[in-house]
């Protein structure tokens, strides 16, 4: 069998998030592959040493997804305790070398001429949208202000009106 075929995905749980502390390792494989190929193909492709290796059928379950009935598909699963090394899962989180974060620092610092043109257009926008929003809260104090006045002038004529009466 080929090795990319062996191993098909981590199997990641909270268990298996527990056992990878003590070096224990959860995978999917292929369903005609054995032990002796699943320990042959992580110590290749992982660069470890392992101990030993346990296999088990995980069988077809019935699904329901809406008005739709069917089966989850069966696979093998294997646990694979190491002996020496460690297995990166999670490439993203490993330590990167110095001399690439040194690279991605210096090209950090250099901007092109076009996202400096495109920084300034969104600064202006910005400022045009805080014009905007300045301009409406005047307008708004003043509405408030006439309301108010024409409140007053309505009080003064009822009171007229009364005294006139």
């Amino acid at each position: 069998m080929n090795i990319n075929e062996v191993i098909k995905y981590p199997i990641l749980s909270e268990k298996s998030y527990q056992q990878m502390a003590a070096g224990i390792y959860t995978f999917a494989v292929d369903f005609r592959t054995n032990k002796s190929e699943v320990k042959k193909v992580v110590e290749h492709i992982f660069d470890v040493k392992v101990g030993k290796v346990n296999i088990s059928n995980i069988k077809k379950k019935p699904k329901k997804v809406g008005k739709f009935n069917g089966f989850t598909n069966r696979y093998k699963k294997a646990i694979v305790t190491l002996s020496e090394g460690v297995i990166n899962i999670f490439p993203e989180d490993a330590e990167e070398a110095p001399k690439e974060k040194a690279v991605k620092k210096s090209e950090k610092k250099e901007i092109s001429e076009a996202e400096k043109k495109a920084a300034a257009k969104i600064a202006a926008k910005a400022k045009a949208k805080e014009a905007k929003a300045k301009e409406v809260e005047v307008k708004e104090a003043k509405a408030t202000e006439l309301k108010t006045e024409t409140k007053k002038e309505e009080k003064v004529e009822v009171k007229k009106e009364t005294e006139n009466k």
